[in-house]
């Protein structure tokens, strides 16, 4: 095999994997998504309160579970996209940019005195076949490196969902003794009145007194108590017409 085409084949492989990669990648996100449903579930329906033991018992499978699952994560989105920065993938340059240099070449080789234009064509053919070998080689050890960074950050996110799974796997054990314990028992929402509105209204009755042309007045307090009530007979001079 020619040197040029074999690194051709390894650099087509290199780009390759490296979809594959990105689309292998797909299958841990639901996973974990599913996982870290179950596991929001089951802390939101549990009830701590119930059985000392239960209670610890969840709460430690919970929190080996929640850690499992925060470094897989960390292994998925560095495997995804290096946790935002990117990978720097080697691709060669564009169809017209390889086009150009070639000109180049085969202008600066015919510019020769001593070349024949046979000659200058071949030596420009020979030092861009270089060139484009020299761009295949480069490319591919960079791709190559940087599907060996995924694939090994792929590996332990799987490593730790696989952990998170076994942990939650756990965690139903205390929370079905929990729920079956506490299955058909009603929760009573308890409800406490700390401060209270005072309510203070003022009602006054009016007595029309015919002999005297004046009103009795009755005032009654009433606040919480309905018996809180106090009298008044001030003296108000009526301006209101008798009625026969």
């Amino acid at each position: 095999m020619e040197q040029e085409a074999f690194y051709k084949d390894q650099y087509d492989r290199s780009l390759d994997r490296k979809s594959e990669i990105n689309s292998s990648l797909s299958t841990p996100i639901g996973i974990l998504s599913a996982l870290v449903a179950g596991l929001l579930y089951a802390a939101s329906n549990f009830e701590y309160e119930a059985h000392s033991v239960l209670t610890g018992t969840f709460i430690v499978f919970g929190v080996l579970s929640l850690c499992a699952l925060v470094v897989s994560i960390y292994h998925l989105t560095t495997a995804l996209s290096d946790n935002h920065r990117g990978y720097e993938y080697a691709y060669l340059p564009d169809a017209k940019d390889l086009d150009a240099y070639h000109a180049g070449l085969l202008a600066f080789y015919q510019a020769q005195p001593n070349l024949t234009a046979t000659q200058a064509a071949k030596q420009a053919q020979e030092e861009f076949e270089g060139y484009v070998t020299g761009l295949l080689i480069n490319g591919a050890d960079n791709n190559q490196k940087r599907n060996k960074t995924k694939t090994a950050h792929r590996f332990q996110c799987h490593r730790y969902m696989i952990l998170a799974f076994i942990f939650l796997s756990l965690l139903i054990i205390p929370f079905g003794i929990n729920f079956g314990i506490n299955k058909g028992k009603e929760k009573v929402q308890q409800v406490k009145i700390n401060g209270s509105v005072p309510l203070h209204v003022k009602i006054d009755t009016i007595a029309y007194v015919k002999a005297t042309k004046y009103y009795k007045c009755r005032q009654t307090d009433a606040s919480s108590s309905a018996n809180d009530t106090r009298r008044c007979r001030p003296r108000c001079k009526a301006n209101i017409q008798h009625r026969h």
